[in-house]
């Protein structure tokens, strides 16, 4: 084992023999040059071809979002010319709803005129109405006294059902 700062061999009295090769050999030391330069330069277009990528993921990005933000005033552009165009509408179905210019299409085009007195039939209708209630809805009432836990149990029920 070698301690540092020493020149010594650790349990030896033999002094460290410090020769390096690529200091006496110059074409050694060019050759460790060019392999230090060379791994240098590998490093040096590594870490460019990185930010190169890195510039590429982010004009990408900011391609989508300006193509989302495209997108978006379309659709608005477009909804706002549909708003525009049931507005119309909405004014000339009431400006035909008029009661005179339904009457004059019906009995100018559609050849209709009013009932004759032995024409019109009366219904009696009763004054109480009835109302039938789905069996769903009365199940739902009942689900909703028995509590959270036998209603989740009556869906798991309903979906197991489903399922066979």
């Amino acid at each position: 084992m070698i301690q540092k700062g020493s020149n010594y061999v650790y349990g030896t009295a033999a002094e460290k023999i410090e020769y390096d090769v690529y200091e006496h050999n110059q074409v050694l030391k060019e050759k460790k040059i060019r392999r230090n330069n060379a791994k240098i330069k590998w490093k040096v277009v590594f870490g460019i071809v990185i930010v190169f990528s890195l510039c590429l993921v982010l004009m990408y990005r900011y391609a989508l979002i300006t193509e989302m933000n495209l997108t978006a005033i379309n659709s608005e552009k477009e909804y706002k010319q549909i708003k525009d165009e049931n507005s119309r509408l909405r004014v000339e179905i009431e400006k035909q709803t008029d009661i005179n210019t339904i009457r004059e299409i019906a009995e100018g085009k559609l050849n209709m005129h009013k009932p004759e007195k032995n024409q019109i039939v009366y219904i009696y209708v009763p004054k109480n109405d009835y109302t039938v209630v789905s069996e769903d809805y009365e199940n739902r009432e009942e689900l909703q006294n028995k509590g959270m836990l036998a209603s989740f149990l009556d869906k798991v029920d309903k979906f197991a059902s489903i399922l066979y």
